[in-house]
């Protein structure tokens, strides 16, 4: 039993440290008159070459421009008039992200309305919680009916 613990602990950090490696961040940036969207992985390897859509506001679901990264992880678009532009941003590994971009009616150059995203640290400690939490579960419910 101590064995299994062991290496289901290890297993939890092992996945742990690959999940904060890999982790899609991507910011946007107004500088008029384009938009740029920077893209990294784990907050510092660039994202380059992976796909990128942008849609316009009005609740179109027609794309206004897609494209991919370049290989700084960046990609920028000119948006044509003031609203909440939907940008994707997809590596197609199971990475994804998605940014509301506020540009307001004179796009004089204010900072982008970008959603704050979870703390690294607490997603992990989230994960990690739920994992032995389930363990717990499963053990307990095992000596209950054995």
């Amino acid at each position: 039993m101590k064995r299994a613990l062991i290496l289901s602990c290890l297993l939890v950090l092992v996945v742990a440290s690959r999940a904060l490696a890999h982790e899609l961040d991507a910011s946007a940036t107004l500088s008029p008159p384009a938009v740029v969207i920077r893209a990294r992985y784990g907050g510092s390897e660039p994202v380059a070459f992976v796909k990128v859509q942008v849609v316009a506001p009005q609740g179109s679901p027609i794309e206004y421009q897609h494209g991919l990264t370049d290989r700084n992880g960046q990609f920028s678009f000119v948006p044509d008039g003031p609203g909440s532009w939907r940008v994707l941003v997809d590596d197609e590994e199971g990475h994804r992200r998605e940014l509301m971009v506020s540009v307001p009616s004179p796009f004089d150059g204010a900072t982008a309305s970008t959603p704050p995203a979870p703390d690294r640290w607490m997603r992990v400690l989230t994960g990690l919680s739920l994992m032995v939490g389930l363990t717990g579960f499963v053990y307990g419910w095992k000596s209950r009916r054995g």
